[in-house]
């Protein structure tokens, strides 16, 4: 039987804190405390770079190697658009970027791991 990867209890605390995270910064720019949206606007790609870091922290083996290259590829991709230092927009590189990466996913198959990799099962 196959376990998923987001059964890991790490995975939920790092959805749980970044969601609390842009929650916080939506909220401070909706009250007007600090303009965030003209930041937002530049910076989100900075989001897909940390899910990156997060699969090369949490997981192990070659998957995870090619997820955090391909997160923080499209991240550093995304936010040379958004800076102005690549010419090409990101409307222009989002579908292709998609279909490649479920291409790839598909291919080595990153959503299920075995429970013999996981330490047995729990039923």
């Amino acid at each position: 039987m196959m376990r998923r990867r987001h059964d890991r209890p790490e995975t939920g605390v790092f959805a749980g804190l970044l969601f609390l995270a842009v929650g916080v910064i939506l909220l401070i720019g909706n009250l007007n405390l600090y303009p965030v949206r003209s930041l937002l606007v530049q910076w989100w790609p900075v989001l897909l770079v940390i899910v990156g870091v997060k699969h090369l922290i949490l997981y192990r083996g070659p998957s995870a190697w090619v997820s955090a290259a391909f997160w923080i590829g499209t991240g550093v991709l995304f936010l040379g658009s958004t800076l102005g230092i690549v010419s090409i927009g990101v409307p222009s590189l989002l579908w292709p970027i998609l279909l490649i990466w479920f291409g790839v996913f598909t291919i080595i198959g990153c959503g299920n791991v075995p429970e013999s990799a996981n330490g047995g099962s729990n039923s």
